[in-house]
């Protein structure tokens, strides 16, 4: 009730008549109403307060940058920082004053009830990363071009390992990855920076909402993809990447390298956040969560990493699977310049095909996707997000694997708000 006296000094000619407490938020947020007008105000906690006022800059700057079709961002009408004993709180606060979201809160069993909300998340995402980034970087939010990432990445690296906490396996692959260059050069777009259902507004089988803007940037938009995979299937995540793809039509061939990249290295992320916080039961359970990423990652990592060698000594080749998973990234990141090698290697990507279309079937035959080898393909280093392989899709059509990551989710990093609730 407090809120709403608030409220009404405010706005001009507005006399709420009537407020509702809404829930699910790390903030106090009262739906207000005259009977004719609805707003939202809302009081950050302590904490909170210098996102709430990231997400007021962010939205007032992104809101002229996109398209009439794209979804709903937080439009704050009013803000005003009052003293907290109005409103039964310490020191000063600041109301703000938005404008209520459309839709209902997402919940990601609604993408397996209602299939097309995938494509229009698809096209709401490429809506902000084919936005303008001049005036996000001229607002003074944060600007990282392609090789500040994976410089940035590489740094975490090594704030991890000395931790000791990372298992060896993981650095060793993630150092790789990030050694190829190639992947990591891409053109920086507006991010979202915080994708996650507590973010996104659905009506029917569209997405008319999208919230939680106040780490909004011009980055490496696998980023946002990453954090979209964490919410649907494998089969949904093809569906949803085919169609960014064909809205966004952007040049950037290692795309979905990056995407499995940022996937796996959230956990790190949380050990890295839990040691700054000086956390040791959120360092225990993310230390966990990286052994297990190790243990699922383990085994295809080694059959993968003795390829090469074995090759290098004139062993035995790859198999066809192994072959199967080294090909995207090598047609991604290390495409010939010239029409006449193009050629030459989709006339052999159709013989491998062939191939194994016409390999034995009997019980007692090697299997196309085990143990039939292709002769003549190169080895090269290619990272595989693989903790349960799924069959996938990637830019440029070829088959590959993308990571699972369902099967990590053995303990959340707890919430220091929330352990003695």
């Amino acid at each position: 009730m407090r809120i709403t006296a608030v409220v009404a000094t405010m706005l001009d000619a507005y006399e709420p008549s009537s407020w509702t407490r809404l829930v699910g938020s790390d903030a106090d947020r009262v739906l207000v109403s005259d009977g004719e007008r609805e707003y939202v105000a809302s009081i950050a906690n302590p904490e909170r307060e210098a996102a709430s006022q990231a997400e007021r800059v962010a939205s007032a700057v992104l809101q002229p940058l996109l398209p009439e079709s794209a979804p709903t961002i937080p439009h704050v009408v009013a803000s005003r920082t009052v003293d907290g004993a109005l409103v039964e709180r310490e020191g000063t606060v600041t109301v703000m004053v938005s404008s209520p979201m459309p839709g209902l809160p997402l919940a990601t069993s609604m993408f397996e009830e209602r299939p097309q909300l995938v494509e229009s998340l698809a096209n709401a995402i490429a809506a902000i990363h084919s936005a303008d980034p001049g005036p996000i970087a001229d607002a003074g939010l944060v600007v990282e071009e392609s090789a500040e990432t994976r410089e940035r990445l590489l740094a975490d690296l090594d704030s991890a390992a000395s931790t000791g906490r990372v298992p060896s396996t993981l650095l060793s692959r993630w150092e790789t990855t990030l050694e190829n260059v190639s992947a990591w050069r891409f053109l920086p777009v507006p991010i979202h920076g915080n994708v996650g259902p507590d973010a996104l507004w659905v009506d029917e089988q569209t997405v008319v909402g999208m919230s939680d803007l106040a780490r909004l940037r011009v980055g490496d938009p696998a980023a946002d993809l990453a954090a979209v995979s964490s919410m649907l299937s494998p089969e949904d995540f093809e569906r949803f990447f085919r169609t960014y793809r064909s809205r966004r039509g952007a040049d950037d061939p290692g795309l979905r390298r990056r995407v499995g990249f940022h996937s796996e290295i959230t956990v790190l992320e949380w050990l890295l956040a839990a040691v700054a916080a000086q956390d040791d039961d959120a360092i225990e359970d993310a230390a966990q969560l990286l052994e297990a990423l190790a243990d699922v990652t383990g085994d295809a990592d080694g059959s993968h990493e003795q390829a090469p060698s074995a090759l290098a000594d004139g062993g035995p080749e790859p198999t066809t699977a192994e072959a199967a998973a080294e090909a995207p990234s090598a047609a991604a990141d290390d495409a010939p310049a010239d029409e006449d090698a193009s050629a030459a290697d989709d006339a052999a990507v159709a013989e491998d095909a062939t191939a194994a279309e016409d390999a034995p079937t009997t019980d007692d035959a090697p299997s196309a996707e085990g143990t039939q080898t292709v002769e003549d393909t190169p080895a090269t280093e290619t990272f595989l997000p693989s903790a349960r392989i799924e069959a996938g899709v990637d830019e440029d059509g070829i088959s590959t694997e993308r990571l699972d990551t369902s099967e990590l989710h053995l303990r959340s990093i707890r919430d220091p708000d929330q352990r003695d609730g």
